[in-house]
């Protein structure tokens, strides 16, 4: 069942890539009616990476996640009269969402008082790389320059200390961050229901990223260092990475209590002694010897598969986790309890995407199709008072598409 929180709510889309139409996706997820503008001459890139088409469901596959349950339409914003029928659209919005620099917001005329001279109570949100001031304000980014890099993610958290290159980056910046600032609309959604106040609402990339690599930049601040990954037996004993006899890993994190976690750990592991080793009887004793402590329980590990750990395990007191590769994610029986994957039907076949990670009710919500370019174009146009002659003559003139 969907989760209609923001049932009432429309949002018009004027964004491309990832971050920004994140956002829209978060919202209309929720319930948000989401109306993504598109040029009829340029599409969103998006659509046609790796292999998408504009064929009926042939989007790229992140297309498809950071678009879900949109209504697409096909508008010239570089004409006067396309600008025309966004305005129209605008009058009718609670929410205007846009991912471009300054430059061509101007030149479009979608800066925040072309918007609102159409609809002063507008909520304007504005997604940046670097944020809105300062000297790389118009700067172009992507996650992998301004959040992953330029955020300091892969010079900490993200990369083995010692090790001579950064960890490459997989894509996830621009889906927290989008997830993150599509709380911040909500927020500005409840001021202006509450008090009439309607906010520009902004987030960026390199600002997500500080924001989630907290701890080694508030250490830095201090003057100390918070090294992110740091190497394997930099770790005491119980919060590390051990590898399994048939090359899988497992985390220990048996640090809630950690002397009672420990002899818990020991026996589980079938090596009681280990517990009233004089190495290892206390934390303070278990830090001072953690190299010993970590190529004991490498050569234990090593002995039996993952899943004969995950059986051992079953019981402990302490928290554990096999590191699960992307495929076991779609059978972890906690993700099918949950929702947490949804199943959306296309032309091609279906398409497995995961759900915003915030329940209502305990409910993910189902995930709705990403719309086919220009799909809803005379749907939506028709909601604001245009009529077949109008469509015609629009299209005729090259506004719409």
């Amino acid at each position: 069942m969907m989760q209609n929180v923001l049932s009432g709510v429309r949002v018009v889309d004027v964004t491309l890539f990832a971050f920004m139409p994140m956002v829209g996706g978060v919202l209309s997820h929720w319930g948000a009616d989401v109306i993504k503008v598109e040029s009829p001459r340029s599409p969103d890139p998006m659509r046609l990476l790796s292999g998408g088409t504009l064929e009926p469901g042939g989007a790229y596959q992140s297309f498809k996640n950071y678009n879900r349950g949109k209504r697409a339409v096909a508008i010239d914003l570089a004409t006067d009269e396309g600008r025309a029928v966004l305005y129209k659209l605008v009058e009718t919005a609670d929410v205007f969402l846009t991912s471009y620099l300054p430059a061509t917001r101007k030149k479009l005329k979608v800066d925040v008082d072309d918007i609102r001279q159409h609809n002063p109570n507008i909520i304007y949100v504005k997604g940046t790389g670097q944020g809105p001031k300062g000297p790389d304000a118009e700067r172009r980014a992507y996650d992998a320059a301004a959040w992953w890099s330029r955020g300091s993610l892969a010079a900490t958290s993200m990369t083995n200390s010692g090790s001579e290159w950064p960890t490459g980056m997989a894509g996830h910046g621009d889906t927290m961050c989008g997830t993150v600032l599509a709380g911040g609309v909500c927020a500005a959604l409840l001021e202006r229901e509450r008090t009439g106040v309607a906010r520009v609402v902004d987030g960026s990339l390199m600002g997500t990223a500080i924001w989630f690599n907290h701890q080694p930049i508030i250490a830095a601040g201090l003057g100390k260092t918070h090294g992110g990954l740091t190497a394997h037996e930099a770790h005491p004993p119980s919060l590390n990475n051990y590898k399994t006899r048939d090359g899988r890993f497992l985390m220990l994190c048996f640090v809630n209590d950690p002397d009672e976690d420990w002899v818990d750990l020991c026996r589980h592991l079938g090596h009681p002694e280990l517990a009233t080793d004089d190495r290892f009887l206390t934390a303070t004793a278990r830090y001072s010897n953690r190299a010993a402590g970590v190529q004991l329980l490498d050569e234990i590990f090593a002995q039996r598969t993952l899943e004969e750990w995950k059986e051992a395990l079953k019981t402990a007191h302490g928290v554990w986790a096999a590191v699960q590769t992307p495929a076991e994610i779609h059978q972890d029986p906690q993700v099918t309890a949950n929702g947490f994957i949804r199943t959306v039907e296309y032309p091609p076949g279906p398409i497995h995407l995961p759900v915003p990670p915030v329940l209502f009710d305990e409910e993910a919500g189902d995930i709705g199709r990403a719309p086919d370019f220009r799909e809803h174009t005379d749907e939506v146009l028709s909601e604001v008072g245009y009529t077949p002659e109008d469509l015609t003559r629009l299209r005729a003139d090259g506004a719409i598409a």
